[in-house]
């Protein structure tokens, strides 16, 4: 029978993914504290009183009939009469059903400047790279370059770590470092991607005894570690990202190369308004390991690079493993010690930063590997033999139960960096991220959501924000009381109404949840695997932010 060629095609579903740490998960843009003023009036009536902008039912009606009249094709332009059937629409157009409306000024890129909220102009949201593509006879459109072409990198093999069984007899011992380093995640991404990820620097055990087993180099998800049940694991850890103020060899200057709202706790300011924290902060977290508490990799147990200039280099919770440091002392600058007790059954698992307020953006610039966890059980379904449970009689399994040959599918969905024409017309505030000789930021590497674009808009006739992704709280409905808030509406003029104003969120912003366009498995986008004609085990692991996945074959 001739191999078989089998694409791992990924239908994608909107859902959320709890990962990372609760303190850094969902924040608001609200203070913790509310000013003593006067007793602030019930919603409702503060929005008949006018002391607060809300978005009418009326509005949100009119919005639901405008919006059935966009979709039905109908699309009305500026200046335009709308239909008898919609409310009067004077500056909205769905980019989805129409070019952006006529009078848009030509985009520019202002890396770093106030985003443009609401004139319709631009979605301050990017896509990967998009092809280019010419109109032919019919009237379909035929490729011509550019884009990310599905199923023609094959499935990275993730390296796998090689335990040192010398130096703690009875445990398997890794010393594993975080370093930034770039990798190519599609061949039609024109530069290799920047990332930050683990790489193992210490030799395993060979058959001798000997440590002389050379770890592999720096590799997206990896190294995976293979434990086994009621084998210890202990990790040295290292962080050796760059220092803040001292640029590496891309330029980067110890800051996380997408965007970080340092108004989310744990990102910014430090305890009692002191220092600001760090961004090369990280630790390790197993998660969905029976970890001991001091080596559970918290939100607050974190270290900094060694060499780092600040008040915070390591976080208030590390504690060291007892016997892995001198007695009396803890480890060095830039490093933390973990122990992993593997008292549960077979799973596939990974370890993760877990650092305060930055936890979802270390994970998403490639902080996580595999670990994959088995048991004896496990290996008499694949091997044969028998099962002796904790309650009844033993069973006995064939060979083969379950099949031999197991294949890892780490799945993550990311955004990247489009072509510099792309990124004026989509995100020109962008401002994260290595440029070419040009100044112009470079195609392929990760692109992060930064702008909180809100979805109501009362100076509008239609209540609606035509580039809108996210509720804002006080032109919400029921409104949140204004007085949580850190801080209200700013002017935001456009050239289409001069009184407009914006919600006065950070910039750049935290945003609720973020779905990126282009999968990754392994870390390749759209991989194929070949295959032989013969039973295979997948491993399957979400390791996105926020998206649920419905996977098919």
């Amino acid at each position: 029978m001739k191999r078989q060629k089998l694409a791992i095609f990924l239908i994608l579903v909107l859902g959320v993914l709890l990962l990372g740490a609760s303190a850094v998960r969902g924040q608001t843009n609200s203070s913790t504290k509310k000013q003593a003023k006067s007793p602030t009036p019930a919603p409702s009536a503060a929005c008949a009183a006018g002391q607060m902008r809300c978005v009418t039912q009326q509005q949100r009606m009119d919005a639901a009939t405008r919006a059935a009249v966009l979709r039905s094709g109908q699309v009305p332009t500026k200046g335009a009469a709308a239909p008898a059937a919609a409310p009067a629409a004077r500056s909205m157009a769905l980019p989805s059903a129409a070019p952006l409306m006529t009078g848009c000024p030509t985009p520019v890129m202002s890396p770093g400047v106030t985003p443009d909220y609401m004139s319709g102009c631009v979605a301050n949201y990017a896509n990967s790279p998009l092809p280019v593509t010419t109109p032919v006879p019919g009237g379909y459109p035929a490729y011509v370059s550019g884009g990310l072409r599905k199923f023609i990198d094959p499935l990275p093999n993730i390296p796998v770590a090689v335990p040192d069984t010398k130096t703690y007899p009875g445990s398997d011992y890794y010393e594993i470092s975080l370093i930034e380093y770039q990798q190519q995640l599609h061949s039609d991404l024109p530069n290799k991607t920047l990332l930050r990820g683990y790489v193992q620097t210490n030799n395993g055990t060979d058959a001798s005894g000997n440590n002389t087993i050379a770890p592999a180099p720096v590799q997206y998800l990896g190294p995976i570690i293979v434990a086994r049940k009621n084998i210890p694991v202990r990790v040295k850890f290292t962080n050796a990202l760059p220092l803040t103020g001292a640029p590496d060899q891309f330029g980067q200057d110890g800051n996380l190369f997408i965007p970080v709202d340092t108004s989310v706790m744990g990102s910014g300011m430090g305890p009692d308004g002191m220092h600001s924290y760090s961004q090369n902060r990280s630790g390790i977290h197993l998660h969905g390991g029976n970890t001991p508490w001091i080596s559970d990799g918290t939100p607050h147990q974190w270290t900094t690079p060694a060499g780092e200039t600040t008040p915070y280099p390591k976080g208030v919770s590390v504690q060291d493993v007892p016997d892995m440091v001198v007695p009396g002392s803890t480890s060095p600058p830039g490093q933390m010690t973990f122990y992993y007790t593997n008292q549960q059954s077979a799973r596939l698992m990974f370890y993760h930063d877990h650092a305060y307020g930055i936890t979802r953006l270390n994970v998403y610039a490639g902080v996580a590997a595999g670990y994959l966890l088995e048991d004896p059980i496990e290996q008499t379904l694949v091997n044969g033999g028998t099962i002796t449970p904790p309650v009844g009689s033993p069973v006995t399994v064939p060979a083969g139960t379950i099949p031999a040959t197991q294949i890892p599918l780490v799945i993550q969905d990311k955004t990247f960096i489009p072509t510099p024409d792309q990124l004026m017309a989509q995100d020109p505030t962008w401002n994260w991220g290595p440029k070419d000789a040009s100044g112009n930021f470079l195609t392929g590497n990760l692109w992060f959501p930064h702008v909180y674009m809100p979805n109501q808009n009362p100076s509008d006739v239609s209540g609606v924000n035509a580039m809108g992704r996210w509720d804002w709280g006080p032109w919400f409905w029921p409104p949140m009381d204004p007085s949580t808030l850190k801080q209200g509406e700013i002017p935001c003029p456009t050239p289409f109404n001069v009184t407009q104003t914006c919600p006065g969120t950070p910039n750049p912003s935290l945003v609720p949840e973020a779905f990126m366009d282009t999968p990754l498995v392994n870390g390749a986008a759209y991989p194929y695997l070949q295959v032989d004609p013969k039973p295979y085990r997948l491993r399957i692991l979400n390791a996105s932010n926020d998206r649920t996945l419905n996977l098919s074959l």
